[in-house]
C-alpha cells in the first residue's frame, strides 16, 4: 500500500508529491494521465513564487530552466490609456513567463529525484473506500498499452484539475461563482516585432483582451467573454476574432502588418469555482481541482505550489493524529476563495467605462453564493 497518491501531474500535484518527500512520507505515488503533447497555455508567475520554489527545494534549478523573464503588467482599464504595474522595485526581483510544458514536466522529473514513484500515461478510472481504511484505484493506461491494475493507498490527492474528478467521486460538488470563456490565439515568432515582456490587458465592452510573450518570441493572445457572448458575435472564429482583435486600441498594436495565427483558435471555460469541501477522511484536492480562479489574478500556478505545501503539512499532520488538520486546511482554501471573490469584485468596479454592457453589469450583479456546478 502506497502512503499518499496524488492524482494528477501538473503543478499542484508535482508540488505535492515533493513537500510530502521532504516531510518524510516514504511511499508517495504521482499518477499523471496528461500527454507530452496537450496544449497547455503559457502562464506568468509574480516574483514572490521563488518563495514557494524555494521553500521546495528548486528555486535553483528553476532558475537554470531559463524562463523569460516578465517584468509587469501594463493595462487599459477604467482608462483609454495605459497604466502599469512594473517589478522594478519588486524585492523578489522580476516574475517569469513560463513555458507550461516545460515546466510542468520539470516539476514531475524533480519529483521523481525525490524518490516519488511516477506513473504517466495513466489514468484512474475509479476510487474506492475500502473498509479497512485507505482506499483502492483502478487506474489504466491512456494509450491502451497495458500496465492498468489497482493501486491501494492510506491517504489520496486530488490534483486532476478544475474537474476535480477524484473529489467528485467521493462526493464532493463543485460551487460555480462566475464563468468566463477565453478564445485564444498563438502568432510565430516575428509576429509581435518585440516580444513584450510585460503582459497586457485591454477591457472592452464586451469583456477584455489579454497578451504574453511565449517562449521563442511566440505571442499568445486571448479574448475574455461570457460564454454566450462568444457565441453570440461568433468570436470563436477566426476571421470575427482577427476583426475584432484588430479593432482593439494597445493590443492591436503588439502585431505586425500582415501577422497571422499560427494554428486554430484554441477556447477554454475558465471558472471562479470552488469545492463545497476539498478535504475529508483521507483525501483532500490540491490547486485547481480545490478552487479555480479568473486568469486575471496571475495567481493559477503560485496558488498550485501553495497548496502542495499546505496539503504535505496537513497530510503528515493527519498521519500523526492530528484530527484537527483536514478541516485546517479546509477553512484555508475557504478563507483565500472568499479574499479572491472580494479582490476580484474590486477589480472589476475599477471600470466603469461600459457601466451598462451585459459583460460588466454581470460582473457588477455577482453579491450571491457560489451556485452548484452541473
Amino acid at each position: 500500500m502506497r502512503d499518499v497518491v496524488v492524482v494528477g501531474g501538473g503543478p499542484a500535484g508535482g508540488a505535492t508529491s515533493i513537500a510530502l518527500r521532504l516531510r518524510g512520507v516514504p511511499r508517495v505515488t504521482l499518477i499523471d494521465a496528461s500527454s507530452p503533447d496537450a496544449v497547455r497555455i503559457g502562464e506568468s508567475i509574480p516574483p514572490d513564487t521563488r518563495l514557494l520554489l524555494s521553500e521546495l527545494g528548486l528555486w535553483e534549478s528553476f532558475e537554470a530552466e531559463g524562463h523569460d523573464p516578465c517584468h509587469g503588467s501594463c493595462s487599459s482599464w477604467g482608462s483609454d490609456e495605459l497604466g502599469y504595474n512594473d517589478f522594478l522595485f519588486n524585492p523578489y526581483g522580476s516574475g517569469f513567463h513560463l513555458d507550461r510544458r516545460r515546466f510542468d514536466s520539470w516539476l514531475v522529473r524533480a519529483a521523481e529525484r525525490m524518490g516519488v514513484e511516477v506513473r504517466r500515461s495513466t489514468l484512474v478510472e475509479t476510487i474506492e473506500r475500502q473498509k479497512e481504511g485507505g482506499f483502492r484505484l483502478k487506474i489504466a493506461q491512456v494509450d491502451d498499452g497495458g500496465g492498468g491494475g489497482f493501486v491501494n493507498a492510506r491517504f489520496v490527492v486530488d490534483a486532476t484539475g478544475r474537474p476535480a474528478r477524484v473529489a467528485r467521486q467521493l462526493g464532493a460538488s463543485r460551487l460555480l461563482h462566475d464563468l468566463l470563456t477565453f478564445v485564444y490565439g498563438f502568432f510565430p515568432p516575428g509576429s509581435g516585432g518585440e516580444a513584450p515582456s510585460l503582459t497586457m490587458l485591454e477591457a472592452v465592452p464586451y469583456g477584455y483582451w489579454y497578451a504574453a510573450r511565449l517562449p521563442e518570441a511566440r505571442l499568445v493572445i486571448a479574448v475574455a467573454s461570457d460564454p454566450e457572448q462568444l457565441r453570440d458575435d461568433a468570436l470563436h472564429r477566426g476571421g470575427v476574432w482577427m476583426e475584432r482583435l484588430l479593432a482593439t486600441k494597445h493590443i492591436a498594436k503588439l502585431l505586425v502588418p500582415g501577422a497571422a495565427l499560427e494554428e486554430p483558435l484554441t477556447v477554454s471555460n475558465a471558472p471562479s469555482a470552488r469545492l463545497d469541501c476539498p478535504a475529508g477522511p483521507g483525501w483532500l484536492a490540491v490547486g485547481d481541482a480545490a478552487s479555480s480562479f479568473d486568469p486575471l489574478s496571475s495567481q493559477g500556478i503560485h496558488k498550485a505550489l501553495q497548496d502542495g505545501l499546505s496539503a504535505a503539512r496537513a497530510i503528515t499532520a493527519y498521519f500523526n493524529g492530528d484530527g484537527g488538520a483536514l478541516d485546517e486546511y479546509v477553512a484555508s482554501v475557504g478563507e483565500r476563495f472568499d479574499d479572491y471573490v472580494r479582490n476580484r469584485a474590486h477589480f472589476y468596479s475599477t471600470e466603469g467605462r461600459f457601466h451598462e454592457a451585459p459583460f460588466w453589469a454581470r460582473r457588477r450583479g455577482e453579491t450571491g453564493p457560489p451556485r452548484a456546478a452541473r
